[in-house]
């Protein structure tokens, strides 16, 4: 045989089995890289990664970051990693800035101006993978007055057409978006790294809602949506954000969501629409948006949970709060004062 034939042929045995190595166990691949610089080579080419992506199609969780429960983010307290494999990212300390929010490989870092405070922001677009962090312009928020309360989330460019599966995206084009409320009502501002500024702002119609900045987003379809300020009252509500229309919306909760604080989150479904988490006492409720009889969207249930079953020391269950979802795993985590839990919403 031909050598470089023979050492083709080699390659390609090398990549299949190189492309089951477990996803959520990073070192594997990173010792592989060491054997030799064809191995080298082999993982670190973009075809390869393409391919480990489309094997393993859901990414693993490879870890989270917490903050302080008492303080928010412009408190000047440390970011925390809490690792759930072998991966440890490169500058998680973050230079004192928090993780504000996380998606399609990014973290979005920064700090966002105290409600009522200066009208400031310092954000950037961190990629814990290679620890390069991009530092984003200031959002026009000058022109706004005080801020009553905000949100933000970033997410892969292409999510405003659903072009992109999200499978190897991470180093392509991404879209940042900052959702604040004034004294008259929501608005919004994007920063796209293609064009490297700010848009024009996107007003809602006159109402208030009071965002909260602990509140994860959730991307439903070509939306971002943010949940209100989960309150005791019935105006909590969710702020969509149409990323194709830079129009805002409002949708109404699903039933009883604001009989309990921090009872609700929101969720995307397995087919990237809208859905919701409600535990209610010892039950995890979830829901989903469908199409009614008369063609208008409601919500349905979709599946209940009963955490009494799964919980192994019997405690009172109404101290659960929901703190987290994780975005393509379908993962919820609710925090106890004794921890934080992990629950598969596929398996229960």
């Amino acid at each position: 045989m031909d050598p470089a034939a023979a050492v083709s042929g080699m390659d390609e045995l090398v990549e299949e089995v190189l492309l089951r190595s477990p996803p959520d166990d990073p070192a594997h691949l990173a010792r592989a890289a060491l054997v030799c610089r064809r191995w080298c080579r082999i993982v670190t080419g973009p075809g390869f990664r393409r391919r480990f992506r489309e094997r393993h199609r859901s990414p693993p969780m490879l870890g989270g970051f917490h903050r302080p429960f008492l303080n928010v983010p412009d408190s000047g307290a440390p970011c925390g990693f809490a690792p759930t494999a072998s991966f440890r990212p490169r500058n998680a300390d973050l230079g004192g800035r928090y993780a504000l929010d996380s998606r399609h490989g990014r973290v979005l870092v920064g700090v966002l101006p105290s409600v009522g405070g200066a009208p400031e922001a310092r954000l950037a677009v961190w990629d814990p993978v290679t620890g390069e962090q991009l530092e984003l312009p200031e959002p026009p928020l000058e022109r706004e007055g005080p801020l009553l309360s905000w949100n933000a989330a970033v997410l892969c460019a292409s999510s405003k057409d659903g072009a992109c599966d999200h499978l190897d995206c991470s180093r392509g084009q991404f879209l940042v978006v900052v959702v604040v409320t004034t004294i008259l009502s929501p608005f919004a501002y994007v920063y796209s790294s293609e064009d490297g500024e700010w848009s024009q702002r996107a007003c809602a119609l006159e109402f208030f809602v009071c965002f909260d900045h602990s509140e994860p987003s959730v991307l439903a379809g070509n939306a971002l949506c943010f949940i209100s300020a989960n309150q005791i009252d019935s105006g909590s509500r969710i702020i969509k954000y149409d990323l194709g229309t830079s129009r805002i919306y409002v949708i109404g909760l699903p039933p009883r969501t604001s009989q309990c604080r921090r009872s609700a989150m929101l969720t995307a479904t397995e087919n990237g629409g809208l859905g919701s988490a409600i535990v209610e006492n010892s039950r995890l409720c979830l829901w989903s948006k469908a199409v009614g009889p008369d063609e208008h969207t409601v919500w349905t249930q979709s599946r209940v949970i009963e955490l009494q079953k799964i919980n192994s020391d019997n405690s009172v269950l109404i101290s659960y709060y929901l703190a987290g979802f994780t975005h393509g795993l379908n993962v919820l985590f609710a925090m106890r004062l004794d921890g934080l839990f992990s629950i598969d919403l596929k398996s229960g």
